[in-house]
């Protein structure tokens, strides 16, 4: 998933842009999967109100948290068209009624969303692929009410094979997490926690339980965890650039 705006040459999503079951494959099936989505239903469960996704892909995670969470109302916003209706597609095809998906970039995201519209921004593996770091941070605080969570998972570049990847894969890049803090925190968010996942790559469909005890109590070292995640809040009294309180 990306969110560059669209009509750039660079490509959104590496090499699945045009191949929006083939990415649902990538996402969907999987260890790494069942314990993302896990891992978001929990954030979930600890949030209050409607839940918004920047740069959703597929919809895979929206769709199973809207499953598990009827009473939940969900959006996803993506930037590729051919993702969101193929979102819908699935969506439609398994009766979810209280998620939707809209198209449109994260720097637009308070335009497709609406203003303070976000008791939980959560964001998976799209801020790396973000150039306008700012104004997305900018439109995340406008989306989100005060004192709302924004949780956003992102490769941890610490990981040596995580960053040779990042680094070397065509529309891919390293996600520097000092950097994107100092700047969330100029934009009205502040930190509050940190964790790393992972420590089996997504290709991996199974593992016996001995080896899952094993990862999550290796996985806390962020050396060879694979993603990092980030709790950030919303302040209460807006920011510096400019955003009043919802």
């Amino acid at each position: 998933m990306t969110l560059e705006r669209t009509g750039q040459a660079q490509p959104l999503n590496g090499s699945f842009d045009a191949h929006p079951e083939r990415y649902e494959e990538l996402r969907a099936a999987g260890h790494m999967a069942r314990r993302r989505l896990d891992y978001f239903l929990s954030v979930v469960d600890g949030s209050a109100g409607p839940v918004v996704e920047l740069g959703c892909g597929t919809g895979t995670l929206l769709r199973g948290l809207a499953a598990l969470r009827p009473e939940r109302r969900f959006l996803g916003v993506e930037p590729l068209q051919n993702y969101v209706e193929f979102a819908r597609e699935r969506a439609a095809a398994a009766g979810l009624a209280n998620v939707r998906f809209e198209t449109g970039p994260a720097e637009c995201l308070s335009a497709v969303a609406g203003q303070g519209s976000a008791g939980l921004l959560i964001s998976v593996d799209a801020l790396h692929h973000v150039t306008d770091v700012d104004s997305v941070i900018a439109e995340a605080a406008a989306v989100t009410v005060p004192g709302g969570h924004w949780r956003a998972m992102e490769p941890n570049r610490l990981h040596p094979y995580v960053a040779a990847y990042h680094v070397l894969t065509r529309g891919e890049r390293t996600f520097p997490v000092r950097d994107f803090l100092r700047r969330a925190a100029a934009g009205g968010w502040h930190e509050a926690g940190r964790e790393h996942l992972y420590l089996y790559p997504s290709g991996v469909a199974r593992v016996p339980d001995w080896a899952q005890r094993l990862e999550r109590r290796l996985e806390r070292f962020a050396p060879i965890s694979g993603a990092v995640v980030l709790d950030l809040v919303r302040d209460a009294q807006g920011s510096e650039t400019g955003l009043e309180t919802a």
